[in-house]
C-alpha cells in the first residue's frame, strides 16, 4: 500500500483516528456483550469482562485502544463525543455486576468509586505491561479480582 492511498478511503488523519477508535471501541462492545450475556454468577462475569478488558487493551488487535485512551483530543468535538458514549456505554455495563457482588457484601469499595479505580488500573496497564516478563494476562485478571473483591461473608 503506497502512504497516500489511505487518503482515497479518509480526507485526513483525523478522520482515520476517529474511524480507527469508532471500529475498535464497537468491537470492545461486541465481546464485552458476549461475557454479559452468558449466565454466570456476578464474581466470575466481573473476571471474565476483567480479562476481556485486558484482552482488548493488551491482546491482538488492541492498537486502537492507545488512540482511544491518549488521542481523542485530536478529534472534533462531535468525535469525541461519539467516542465518549462509546465509552460510557462500555463502562456503564460493569455497574449491576458491582452492584450485586456489593451487595453481596464482596466489592471493596462502593460501586461508583470501585468502577473508576477499577478502570484506572486496567487502563493503565496499557504502559507497563510486557508479556515476555511472564506474567500473563489471566494472572493480571487474577490480581484484579484480589485487590477489589472479596470472599463472600459467612
Amino acid at each position: 500500500m503506497h502512504s497516500g492511498s489511505l487518503f482515497c478511503h479518509f480526507k485526513s488523519k483525523d478522520a482515520l483516528l476517529y474511524e480507527v477508535m469508532q471500529e475498535g471501541m464497537r468491537s470492545a462492545l461486541a465481546r464485552q456483550m458476549i461475557v454479559l450475556l452468558a449466565e454466570h454468577d456476578a464474581a466470575t462475569t466481573l473476571r471474565q469482562l476483567i480479562r476481556s478488558h485486558f484482552h482488548t487493551l493488551l491482546g491482538s488487535n488492541s492498537d486502537f485502544m492507545q488512540a482511544v485512551l491518549y488521542e481523542s483530543r485530536s478529534l472534533t468535538t462531535r468525535q469525541r463525543s461519539v467516542i465518549a458514549k462509546l465509552q460510557g456505554d462500555y463502562e456503564a455495563a460493569w455497574t449491576p455486576v458491582l452492584q450485586e457482588l456489593a451487595s453481596a457484601g464482596c466489592l471493596q469499595a462502593e460501586v461508583p468509586l470501585a468502577r473508576l479505580l477499577i478502570f484506572g488500573a486496567l487502563n493503565r496497564s496499557v504502559q507497563w505491561f510486557d508479556p515476555k516478563k511472564g506474567t500473563s494476562l489471566d494472572d493480571l485478571t487474577d490480581a484484579v479480582m484480589a485487590l477489589f473483591i472479596r470472599k463472600k461473608p459467612r
